[in-house]
């Protein structure tokens, strides 16, 4: 015999509210108390009731889905910013769908020419090759959006809320490398196109360009990291210090240069961007700016979910995070980092 399948109006019953209460609970909305809402939840549990959700999509236009575009999920700072993305949608009723751009400016595009194909109710985005016409696909878009972004001038216009750094992290390394007496600095990173602006701060902060002195390699990763070590291990005159582009760059740049028994950070000292997991757990530790990726997508997400509740707002929000420079090992020796971090908060 098959049992009765539980239906709203019975979860309505057995709570003492109404059909609207229960569906208010269920979407997160206002205009219910916390007490109810703990109250319908906790029915809704015992009586194991499970909600239509493609009926419910239809009446109210939602999918209880948001998309999450990242450049390269390679890249050990990406999963801390999706894992963020993933909890702030979970306490939201929200699912997430999780697109990889590769940093291309064409999937980038092809990203907002086609999200409506996906069927979600907002876009997370972190661009990194920013083409042209990407803000003018964001204003026309349809849905929701918000931006993650790490250094880029975007337009006062554009209409998403964006989350970012309120200083450019590339200063914060090359200020630092400078102050500890390195003046033999070089540069390694990807494409210039790539992150331009981590780039320009070291550009700016030499003056005058060494060209022997930069290395772009294909991307972001770890291998490109052991290929600049190269690069720069068989110059005539090494240099004493190296920007990297990112941390998985770093420490690329630290393995091979332990293979080749270079010093770190004796001979070269090294500093990365992204403050991820790996480079506390490297030899030696590897210094890096924290670019506050866990909180930068909580926040992204939150904005936008609280947009996806409220689409009348024409208000677009613009929140910047300070970035902030961890020394480790790998740049200063390591009876001295931890009197640094402590007397200079960046």
């Amino acid at each position: 015999m098959t049992s009765k399948k539980v239906t709203i109006e019975d979860v309505a019953k057995q709570a003492g509210v109404g059909i609207a209460t229960v569906s208010r609970a269920l979407n997160n909305s206002t205009g219910i108390s916390q007490a109810t809402r703990a109250r319908v939840l906790q029915i809704i549990d015992e009586m194991g009731f499970t909600p239509n959700t493609s009926a419910q999509s239809l009446k109210i236009r939602q999918t209880r889905q948001i998309a999450l575009a990242v450049p390269d999920i390679r890249n050990a700072i990406i999963p801390d910013i999706a894992w963020a993305v993933e909890q702030a949608a979970k306490q939201h009723g929200y699912r997430v769908v999780q697109i990889n751009t590769l940093g291309n400016a064409r999937l980038e595009l092809e990203t907002l020419r086609d999200i409506k194909k996906l069927h979600v109710d907002g876009l997370v985005m972190m661009p990194l090759a920013y083409p042209k016409s990407l803000e003018s696909l964001i204003n026309r878009a349809g849905i929701p959006i918000s931006v993650i972004n790490y250094s880029k001038k975007l337009s006062s216009d554009l209409k998403a809320d964006i989350v970012g750094l309120a200083k450019q992290e590339g200063k914060l390394v090359m200020e630092h490398l400078i102050q500890i007496g390195r003046t033999r600095i070089a540069y390694a990173g990807a494409p210039k196109d790539k992150i331009e602006e981590r780039y320009l701060a070291y550009e700016q902060s030499v003056g005058q360009v060494d060209a022997s002195l930069v290395y772009f390699g294909e991307d972001f990763t770890f291998e490109t990291g052991r290929q600049a070590a190269n690069y720069f291990y068989h110059l005539k005159h090494m240099p004493d210090a190296i920007y990297a582009v990112n941390d998985m760059v770093a420490i690329g740049i630290v393995n091979r240069f332990k293979e080749l028994g270079v010093r770190v950070p004796e001979d070269i000292a090294i500093v990365g961007i992204d403050n991820n997991l790996w480079t506390t757990i490297t030899t030696p530790q590897i210094s890096s700016v924290s670019i506050m990726g866990n909180e930068v997508g909580r926040l992204a997400a939150e904005l936008l979910l609280k947009r996806i509740q409220s689409p009348d707002r024409t208000e677009y929000e613009r929140v910047e995070f300070e970035p902030r420079l961890i020394v480790r090992e790998s740049s200063v020796a390591s009876h001295h980092y931890s009197h640094i971090n402590k007397s200079s908060d960046v």
